[in-house]
């Protein structure tokens, strides 16, 4: 059964490709029974022709402009509206006492393109808008949701967790102990999740947060350190400049710490890292290599598709912050697989003479 947001969908689609047939064979029968069209009918007829024909392939652009059901719909009647705009213009313009010309038809029919052409457009304009504040407001919900009211009732149930943990060490139950502490590491990455989607919402407010050149290799180097540390077993080998500039902001310890983390902790053997740094002109590739088993085909495809659905998704959300980040940037992230590891390429833009020119006055004694 046909659900009504696609009948809705289907219906405003035919209307407006109707009207554009419609109003495309007044103007071609026009222009067809016109002996000798003078260059100024001509230049009418096109400009007529090209927003009827725009409706006419409403059928392949409407679809995939964003809009969706009730939208198209809403889209068509703002459509319908610009025609009975032009329409009623149209009537004033007949009942009106000034000479009739033969380039009238024309002109009334190319203005009805327009009106309707004029009409969907802002429509779509229109629904875009409402949709982009919708997402804005969902996305605020769900944030405060994950950042502060799970993150909470997170903190109160690994509170008791360690209760537990506690009874169970004294009262010498193995078995308690381990299914407690299984239970914690849970809660644990859980509760790092909501800090992962309280940096998604910084990632996505590139505006706010003040980018300028930053040398990436202490970056690098603090998340080595700090990697190790946690994961004495792994290994990492080094191919770095003395300096390599980048635009980029605090945010940048983020990128380096969710790819070499995650390399380290998904990792079935004794993890190793290769990271390497290459600059080609103003553009700088930060190759973080590993030992890890091949990233399966299906979530490698959701990252080139930037899309998800509950069959095809990724697990996580480390990459997508990393990517999000990278390119609020102005960069790109890059991902290749082999049979000995993966390898991810974050791709930076270097600053231009004028950022380097703005630091070193900002420096300046």
């Amino acid at each position: 059964m046909t659900s009504p947001a696609l009948t809705k969908q289907s219906l405003g689609t035919g209307y407006v490709v109707a009207t554009g047939v419609v109003i495309t064979g007044a103007l071609l029968a026009h222009g067809i029974s016109t002996a000798r069209p003078s260059l100024i009918d001509m230049v009418i007829l096109s400009v007529g022709l090209t927003p009827a024909l725009a409706l006419v392939a409403a059928n392949y652009w409407l679809p995939v402009s964003g809009l969706s059901g009730d939208q198209i719909w809403t889209a068509a009647e703002w459509c319908g509206l610009g025609i009975a705009l032009f329409t009623l213009i149209k009537v004033v313009v007949l009942l009106a006492p000034i000479p009739q010309s033969s380039m009238i038809p024309s002109i009334l029919a190319s203005g009805v393109a327009v009106g309707g052409f004029g009409g969907i457009l802002f429509g779509w304009l229109l629904e875009l808008r409402r949709s982009r504040r919708r997402l804005a407001q969902s996305n605020e919900v769900l944030f405060r949701v994950l950042r502060h009211d799970l993150r909470n009732d997170l903190n109160v149930a690994l509170g008791h967790l360690g209760e537990l943990q506690r009874d169970a060490t004294e009262r010498g139950d193995p078995k308690c102990r381990a299914h407690a502490d299984k239970l914690s590491g849970t809660i644990d990455a859980i509760i790092d999740t909501t800090e992962k989607a309280r940096q998604i919402e910084f990632a996505f407010d590139a505006d706010r947060r003040a980018q300028e050149p930053i040398d990436l290799v202490p970056c690098i180097r603090e998340q080595i350190k700090n990697t190790t540390q946690s994961h004495p077993e792994a290994t990492v080998e080094l191919d770095l400049p003395e300096q390599s500039r980048v635009y980029a902001d605090w945010m940048l310890d983020i990128v380096f710490r969710n790819v070499i983390e995650n390399a380290v902790v998904h990792c079935e053997e004794t993890p190793t890292l290769y990271i390497s740094v290459e600059e080609h002109g103003r553009t700088v590739f930060v190759h973080i290599g590993d030992n890890c088993p091949s990233i399966p085909q299906h979530e490698r495809e959701v990252l080139d598709s930037r899309q998800e659905t509950q069959l095809h998704h990724s697990k996580g959300i480390g990459l997508w912050l990393t990517t999000w980040i990278v390119e609020s940037y102005g960069g790109a992230v890059h991902l290749t697989t082999s049979d000995d590891g993966n390898v991810v390429t974050l791709e930076f833009c270097g600053p231009t003479v004028l950022d380097e020119i703005r630091q070193t006055l900002r420096e300046w004694p």
